[in-house]
């Protein structure tokens, strides 16, 4: 008023400016909440949020496509696994390392990497996020037979280290999926 200005809301629902400006710090979470509920959209449709597994691309339609050369890479570490018997997630870090293959972004690998792609059940194309547990959302490159024997040899081993943990679940590690074997 002091410099005849007029503050001027072009919201009909909320012609107030200061009633307006209160619903601003409300409009984050809002906007938020639209965000997540569209990113759980995407996820039940089983198509790619963020950075695909190792062996993936996320396509322009959204969906997870095979990386040949990388799917090779993941074949050969199940193979591997399932075929040494005294060997295992170091001898295969170390077997590819001398080899000179190298991650996705060109570093070397790792223990904890190939651990965590021996028990990445996308590797059987079952699509997980947020809660959803999608089975042959996309093309698998390994079987759910070898996935299921790497991840008994990976608990024989466990068990023989004496990492064993309790499965929160009564029945786990008896009953399966028929679809999935999981």
């Amino acid at each position: 008023d002091a410099i005849s200005c007029e503050i001027v809301c072009d919201d009909n629902e909320f012609p107030d400016p200061l009633q307006n400006a209160l619903r601003g710090s409300n409009s984050a979470a809002l906007r938020r909440e639209k965000i997540k509920e569209g990113m759980k959209a995407k996820a039940a449709k089983g198509l790619g949020l963020g950075k695909p597994p190792y062996g993936y691309r996320i396509g322009a339609d959204g969906t997870f496509r095979l990386v040949p050369d990388q799917a090779k890479v993941i074949e050969l570490i199940y193979k591997k696994y399932l075929s040494t018997e005294n060997g295992g997630v170091r001898t295969i870090a170390s077997a590819l390392n001398d080899q000179g293959i190298r991650t996705r972004i060109g570093n070397r690998w790792s223990m904890v990497t190939i651990r965590d792609i021996l028990r990445n059940t996308a590797y059987i194309g079952t699509y997980r996020r947020f809660g959803l547990r999608i089975p042959s959302s996309y093309e698998p490159i390994v079987t759910s037979e070898e996935f299921r024997r790497v991840q008994d040899k990976m608990q024989r081993l466990s068990h023989a280290r004496g990492n064993s943990k309790a499965s929160p679940f009564l029945l786990s590690g008896i009953v399966f999926c028929g679809h999935c074997e999981q």
